[in-house]
């Protein structure tokens, strides 16, 4: 699956599935994306690289890249198959969506959700779920924009968010 997409400001790019030889250009992709927002990631380049193999291993089918031009630009990462316990169902749990600071508000991380969106659906997923920090404003009216509801809190700064895929 490869989709070439066109962004907000009209730059080009593909989105595909990952490669475990992207892993390495993904580590740069969510320094860079959390820049202004270090209270929400991992700050040492080796736990980052830890995670982004974690996200990996979970959903290879799952992590989603944009690239322009052979540059990794953004990723999403959503298992397919993920059980949430706090409210007993299965979920598309979206744990990651990052983009370049420089191709940040250009359309790339939209497409890169919707793409999200989309495997999940795929997958038969009736809901898709995630967290974001709650002094992430930017990110929550977002997600709300997008039809995600906040239904709870957990570990201090987060907020769960949820939105139903299916039509029913």
């Amino acid at each position: 699956m490869q989709k070439e997409t066109k962004g907000k400001s009209g730059i080009s790019f593909i989105i595909r599935p990952a490669q475990r030889e992207d892993l390495p250009s993904l580590v740069k992709v969510y320094r860079s994306a959390y820049q202004d927002l270090p209270q929400y990631a991992y700050t040492n380049v080796y736990e980052v690289r830890d995670y982004i193999n974690w996200l990996y291993r979970g959903d290879p089918h799952g992590l989603l890249v944009a690239e322009k031009d052979g540059e990794i630009i953004g990723f999403v990462s959503v298992h397919g198959d993920w059980w949430d316990k706090r409210f007993q169902r299965r979920t598309a749990e979206v744990h990651e969506l990052g983009v370049l600071k420089e191709y940040q508000g250009q359309g790339v991380g939209s497409a890169l959700f919707h793409a999200a969106l989309d495997y999940a659906r795929a997958l038969g997923c009736d809901f898709a779920s995630l967290w974001v920090g709650e002094e992430n404003w930017l990110a929550r009216n977002w997600y709300r924009r997008l039809g995600f509801q906040e239904v709870g809190r957990g570990w201090g700064e987060w907020i769960r968010m949820v939105k139903k895929l299916s039509a029913d």
